[in-house]
């Protein structure tokens, strides 16, 4: 109903309903049983609560507790696979464990990441899963200082100045070594004359990714190759599709590798639309696993990057931390998954 404010039943208007005091409702409708009560009174406070559409206040209950049973959870990029079936698992445990998770998306925006850390805080959430921006460090000042507990994902963030320690809990992949895998891969089949579409982020694992695949394939472009790199700070289908259009415009690479899975789609489409054969024209690889990558004819060769492993390996440091269990989890700050090569028909050996 357009223009109404919403109305929330409270204990008193329970207790006036039922016709007794709201020490009696609330022994109720905690579910206590160690007082004398008569079956009538009980039932006409659950009646009444009913009536009303009572629900206990979460805020009201927090204030006794010392805790509000929220978690918030940041992540950089809703559009992102990896991003999104990490939070499924961060959810699934959290949600679990008896917490309510508050998903945003701070699509990259270093001020919309400190606005939404900071109304995490006014909102007293009990922790924080964080999957940062290149200003991650500076905005979980306010964390630290209040020992709100958190877990970072994905990538890491780091102190800017000398004297200042570390001591954040991180959970994610293996960025060098997804990107290293590729590269190995391309390297394997004697590929030489390579194309690389990056996203330029200034983030630590897009900064991993991409010197695991140039060490890579270092010396075997040494060997009378080259490579041609085409980066953006867009990370969308439509600028994958642009940049392997321009890439391809200006050379000629046996493969192409796609850091960004979302690019890859872009990057496929462009090559479907000019006539392009996979792999026998050029092979593809790529880092991540969109369903459309295994699915489609040819079967793309892709790393795994092992995301619900991460969501649930932060969801449950995270929930250790609020509950001062001691965990193994505690132990280490660091908790890093090996990436996994799935090998599809995209990548064309060339040594045969």
């Amino acid at each position: 109903m357009a223009g109404q404010k919403a109305y929330y039943a409270t204990i008193k208007d329970v207790a006036k309903l039922a016709g007794t005091s709201t020490a009696t409702v609330s022994y109720v409708l905690n579910g206590s049983t160690d007082r004398v009560m008569s079956p009538q009174l009980r039932q006409r406070v659950l009646d009444a609560a009913r009536e009303l559409h009572y629900t206990k206040s979460a805020v009201a209950s927090s204030l006794r507790a010392k805790q509000r049973g929220l978690v918030s959870i940041l992540i950089p990029q809703f559009s992102n696979i990896y991003f999104t079936r990490v939070c499924e698992s961060v959810e699934d445990v959290v949600f679990a464990n008896d917490f309510m998770p508050m998903i945003c998306d701070t699509r990259e925006d270093p001020e919309r990441e400190r606005r939404l850390l900071e109304n995490a805080i006014a909102q007293r959430v009990d922790g924080v899963i964080l999957g940062p921006t290149n200003a991650g460090w500076e905005n979980t000042a306010l964390l630290r200082k209040m020992n709100i507990p958190y877990v970072v994902i994905g990538r890491e963030i780091a102190p800017r100045r000398d004297g200042e320690q570390n001591d954040s809990y991180f959970a994610g992949d293996d960025s060098y070594q997804a990107g290293f895998l590729a590269g190995q891969c391309l390297a394997q089949n004697g590929h030489r004359r390579i194309g690389v579409v990056e996203w330029n982020g200034r983030v630590s694992s897009a900064v991993e990714r991409d010197l695991g695949f140039y060490d890579a394939v270092r010396e075997q472009v040494k060997l009378g190759g080259g490579m041609e790199v085409e980066s953006s700070s867009d990370l969308s289908m439509e600028e994958g599709y642009r940049m392997t259009k321009e890439l391809l415009r200006r050379a000629k690479p046996t493969a192409l590798f796609f850091g960004y899975h979302r690019h890859a789609q872009g990057g496929v489409r462009y090559l479907a639309d000019a006539g392009y054969s996979i792999p026998d024209d050029i092979s593809v690889i790529m880092v991540g696993t969109p369903v459309w990558a295994n699915l489609s004819s040819p079967q793309y060769h892709r790393v795994y990057q092992h995301e619900e492993w991460v969501g649930t390996t932060a969801g449950r440091i995270l929930v250790a931390q609020i509950r001062g269990e001691t965990s193994p989890l505690l132990r280490e700050k660091r908790h890093v998954c090996p990436c996994t090569l799935l090998e599809g028909t995209s990548v064309k050996d060339l040594t045969k």
